[in-house]
């Protein structure tokens, strides 16, 4: 009876959640923005590997949705794309196109661990988000930050022999740097946590620190050096690679900013233990990461079109643990390459035409984040300026991670890359007109503001 009820009560909520998603298709979004950090919980919840699609399944739900919405959750009906957009398209295509050529097992591992999530730009294309939404999915990032920073702190005090005994398992997600536990926080490995907490700060610091009287801002400026020391313990190099290059950025734009934003940075610092600036300096990592280039350069020289997607990375291991031919992905030494460089990985893949779209589409992006934070500025909307900033931070910060990771296919890294991408879709478009300054400090104002106005992804 107890068994009944359960399922009926979780029917219900089924039905309720899909219906608020479909009357709202920017309901879904916020929402597997605020789940997807807590994927890794699934690995320790029993039955959790049954679960595993459900992001997969909420982001089909949530474009599907898109057809069937209510004209009040759309935007415009003419939505020109701008110029970097074709960019977007032409690499999503390239990569559509390069694993229909495959038609095997290793392209569609290879489309699915490095594309799927370039849906959540149509998406929000289609069903944009307004000044609320936005307001609501910084929120969504503070918080999210700061709650994995504390849980990844938690897990240096707990311990690694504590954390197996709830089911994590040793060399997939408990790693050690140096005798260091390299903290994992709520997701699969350390370095989803580091690079997460690196786009967390360099998105939210920029809408914190031009409305930092905000009770929410001000908690975040005081909680960033927790932050900034929760990512010191995932021991990932890459985090502050990308850390300093988007601080960097800020600092071209906005001076003063940049002058508090790098004070809980350098706070963080002194309260690092010594295990974690050990595990740093060490040149072990480096080693293993340059090990095989000159393979890898043959390869790339070899095939200058690509090898399809799925050749290397997690997307070649997915598949060879699905029964794939090992022959068909690149080995070295007898073992899966793991490149460990989204530059050298998209060369592997799509050739010199796949790795061009993706640095266009980067600095397409920047560009477009720079020009939207000057109109933004010029029209008084304080937080779309301070978001765009943040956004434009975030997209250098995750191309320098780029060249020690492969930084689009790290979940959940992906999804909220793209899903950035698409707020700044959404933010690049002009605005009407307005009879009075428009400035988005606080939710009250996040609701006065016109929809058509506003609207804007993530």
């Amino acid at each position: 009876m107890t068994t009944v009820l359960a399922a009926v009560v979780a029917a219900l909520v089924v039905v309720r959640v899909a219906w608020w998603v479909l009357t709202r298709p920017q309901r879904g979004v916020l929402l597997l923005a605020a789940l997807v950090p807590f994927d890794g919980l699934l690995l320790v919840v029993p039955g959790g590997g049954a679960l595993g699609p459900w992001k997969e399944g909420l982001t089909l739900a949530v474009l599907a949705a898109t057809l069937v919405a209510p004209a009040s959750a759309r935007g415009e009906r003419a939505r020109p794309l701008p110029s970097w957009g074709y960019a977007v398209v032409g690499y999503g295509t390239l990569g559509l196109v390069a694993a229909a050529l495959a038609a095997d097992l290793v392209g569609l591992w290879g489309l699915k661990v490095g594309y799927f999530y370039l849906v959540l730009p149509v998406v929000l294309w289609r069903c944009p988000f307004t000044a609320r939404d936005r307001d609501r999915l910084v929120t969504v990032l503070m918080a999210t930050g700061a709650i994995t920073a504390l849980v990844g702190l938690g897990q240096q005090v707990v311990g690694a022999e504590r954390l197996a005994g709830l089911g994590y398992e040793y060399n997939t997600t408990i790693r050690t740097a140096g005798g260091l536990l390299r903290a994992f926080s709520t997701f699969t490995q350390p370095f989803s946590f580091g690079l997460f907490v690196m786009l967390v700060l360099l998105v939210c610091l920029p809408v914190a620190l031009s409305d930092p009287r905000r009770t929410r801002n001000l908690a975040f400026l005081a909680a960033s050096p927790l932050l900034v020391v929760g990512m010191a313990t995932s021991v990932v190099r890459g985090a502050f690679l990308g850390l300093a290059a988007g601080l960097l950025v800020l600092a071209v734009w906005r001076y003063r900013s940049l002058a508090h934003a790098l004070g809980p940075a350098v706070v963080g610092l002194f309260f690092l233990p010594p295990a974690v600036v050990a595990a740093f300096a060490s040149s072990t990592s480096l080693g293993q990461r340059t090990s095989g280039w000159s393979v890898v350069l043959e390869r790339i020289l070899g095939a200058p079109w690509g090898n399809s997607v799925g050749y290397t990375g997690a997307g070649a291991e997915k598949a060879v643990e699905e029964g794939a031919d090992p022959s068909q992905v690149l080995t070295l030494g007898g073992e899966l390459y793991l490149p460990d460089n989204q530059y050298v990985k998209s060369a592997l893949e799509l050739g010199v035409v796949g790795l061009w779209l993706l640095l266009v589409v980067g600095a397409s992006v920047v560009v477009a984040g720079r020009r939207v934070a000057r109109t933004a500025a010029a029209q008084g909307r304080t937080a779309d300026r301070a978001l765009a900033e943040g956004i434009t931070a975030s997209v250098v910060g995750a191309a320098a991670a780029g060249l020690v990771s492969t930084y689009l296919e790290i979940f959940p890294l992906d999804v909220y890359f793209w899903l950035l991408l698409g707020v700044v879709l959404c933010l690049d478009r002009p605005a009407p007109p307005s009879t009075g300054r428009l400035s988005l400090s606080g939710p009250a104002e996040a609701a006065s503001r016109p929809t058509s106005a506003s609207s804007s992804a993530h």
